[in-house]
C-alpha cells in the first residue's frame, strides 16, 4: 500500500514538473517571438520614414533647382544667384545624406551646373539644364518607385 502511494505521489510530481517545464517553454518560446516581431515592426517602420525622408529631400531639391532655373534665366544680380545656389546646396545636402548613389551623382551635376554660373559666370544653357533635371528625376523615380513590390 505504502508503495503504490509513494508511486502516486512521484508520479504527481513529475506531472508538476513537467508541467512547469512545459509552461517555461511556451514563455520563452511566446517571448522570442513577441521579440521578432517587434523587430521586423521596427524595421518596417525604419524603411517607411527612410522613404519618406527621400520623398521629401528629393521634392525639395526639385524645387530648388526650379527656383534657382527661376533667378538664373532672368535678370538677377549676381548676389540672387549666389542666393539661389546656395539653397539649391541646403536641398541638396539632404538629398545627398538620404538618396542613393544614381540620384546623388545626378543632383551633384546640376549643382555643379549652377555653381558653375553663380561662380564663374558661366552661360546659362537650356538643354543642359533640362537633361539634367530628367536625369534627377528619373534617377529619384527609379529608387521611390521598385519595378517590384517587396511583399509586406
Amino acid at each position: 500500500m505504502g508503495f503504490i502511494v509513494l508511486q502516486s505521489l512521484l508520479l504527481t510530481a513529475l506531472g508538476g514538473v513537467l508541467g512547469a517545464g512545459g509552461a517555461l517553454l511556451a514563455s520563452r518560446s511566446q517571448a522570442l517571438e513577441a521579440r521578432r516581431i517587434r523587430k521586423e515592426q521596427n524595421t518596417r517602420e525604419d524603411r517607411y520614414r527612410l522613404m519618406q525622408e527621400r520623398i521629401r529631400a528629393y521634392s525639395s531639391f526639385w524645387v530648388a533647382a526650379g527656383s534657382a532655373r527661376m533667378v538664373i534665366t532672368g535678370h538677377p544680380t549676381p548676389q540672387e544667384v549666389i542666393k539661389a545656389r546656395n539653397d539649391l546646396w541646403e536641398a541638396f545636402t539632404l538629398s545627398a545624406l538620404v538618396g542613393d548613389d544614381d540620384t546623388w551623382s545626378c543632383a551633384n551635376a546640376l549643382l555643379k551646373l549652377v555653381s558653375a554660373i553663380a561662380y564663374d559666370g558661366s552661360p546659362y544653357k537650356a538643354d543642359e539644364w533640362d537633361e539634367l533635371i530628367i536625369a534627377f528625376v528619373q534617377a529619384a523615380r527609379r529608387e521611390l518607385i521598385p519595378a517590384q513590390l517587396p511583399d509586406l
